[in-house]
């Protein structure tokens, strides 16, 4: 007999986008618990004219407390949480209805899924991670960390793993020009309150970066790596991200230097890998970034972290081809050239690198 599932939402001011997600999860869910922080817009109302059951829920500055209020007016035996600007692929749908038809039941307490969370202009995903996405209301768990909220399972969480469906995460421009400016002063005020924890470190540092302020986010990721505990997904990005803001501050061997300390954290994941690469091949040094390259193009998508897409399909390759060409190896460069095709967006580069490397091919 199939379960009962429960939508867990939290809104504010998301008119523009609610109609779309609520639309879509109507006959997946038994019901739609929509918990709104203050809006001022016609939020409330779409939600109640599509069904909703609405409750409202001061703002406190913590996103886990909303969202603990919003599971705890849930009465199905699992809760699928979802953002307002979320959708869900077609297909997907119907494989989250299959799920709870016919997989979720009382042995299990939790599904993970992809969160694609980051699309370039032609619509590819740029940035997925893994993410509970459905829980089990009786397993305990709850949500924690007032920002970059994040579900705590009970202690021998059974957890299935389903990385082939995925929510996808669309925020409007200025929506997200207001989430960004909204995260970074949450963040600051927790510091000024005296929060020291590696993880509002990390995610300050992020936020920095996202602001172009990357001195200061690399002193933030600093600060994380101090105060870190043997977290090493996060001291991994944490160095990357550090990597990638000397990369964009033309800082290449302080960048070099930042992804080798990730590589030893963890070799088996593409991205540092990908943008030592890079800049290697910024640097002329064409031997040195062929061989990173040649190992990101090896490396498996990993199921733990942010995941940086591309790193995983079409980029590897691209500078794989451009360094051959530095090397004068151009039935390589054009090999390379080829399995970056089929992934890359703009196909008018890779033509042109291609016709170019069989002229000089002769």
């Amino acid at each position: 007999m199939p379960v009962s599932l429960s939508l867990a939402m939290i809104v504010k001011n998301e008119e523009r986008v609610l109609g779309r997600i609520l639309s879509q999860v109507a006959g997946l869910c038994d019901e739609l618990v929509v918990v709104d922080t203050g809006s001022t817009d016609g939020t409330v109302a779409l939600a109640e004219s599509l069904g909703a059951k609405v409750f409202h829920f001061d703002w406190i500055d913590d996103f886990a407390a909303a969202r603990n209020e919003a599971f705890s007016r849930c009465a199905g035996d699992w809760i699928l949480w979802l953002d307002a600007d979320d959708l869900i692929p077609e297909a997907h749908c119907q494989a989250l209805l299959d799920l709870k038809q016919s997989v979720l039941n009382d042995q299990l307490d939790a599904v993970v899924c992809s969160y694609q969370i980051a699309f370039d202009a032609n619509g590819q995903c740029l940035i997925s991670m893994p993410r509970e996405r459905l829980l089990r209301r009786a397993a305990g768990g709850r949500w924690q960390f007032p920002i970059h909220e994040a579900f705590v399972q009970p202690e021998n969480a059974v957890i299935l793993e389903r990385l082939d469906i995925a929510v996808e995460h669309h925020k409007p421009p200025e929506y997200r020009e207001r989430s960004v400016d909204r995260n970074l002063k949450l963040l600051e005020a927790l510091i000024a309150g005296g929060d020291q924890s590696p993880r509002t470190w990390y995610y300050y540092g992020k936020e920095l970066r996202h602001h172009g302020r990357l001195d200061e986010a690399v002193s933030a990721f600093s600060r994380h790596l101090e105060l870190n505990d043997n977290e090493r997904i996060s001291a991994y990005q944490a160095m990357h991200n550090s990597m990638c803001c000397c990369m964009e501050l033309e800082r290449y061997e302080e960048a070099l230097g930042w992804g080798h300390r990730a590589l030893a954290i963890d070799g088996r994941r593409a991205e540092a890998l990908m943008d030592l690469g890079v800049v290697y091949y910024r640097l002329g040094r064409y031997a040195e970034a062929v061989t990173v390259l040649v190992a990101a193009t090896a490396c498996q998508k990993p199921g733990v972290g942010l995941i940086v897409e591309e790193a995983y399909t079409w980029k590897p390759y691209h500078y794989l081809s451009l360094c051959y060409e530095g090397l004068g190896d151009y039935p390589k460069a054009i090999e390379a050239a080829l399995k970056a095709y089929p992934g890359i967006p703009d196909k008018e580069v890779i033509r042109d690198n291609i016709i170019c490397f069989a002229r000089k091919l002769g």
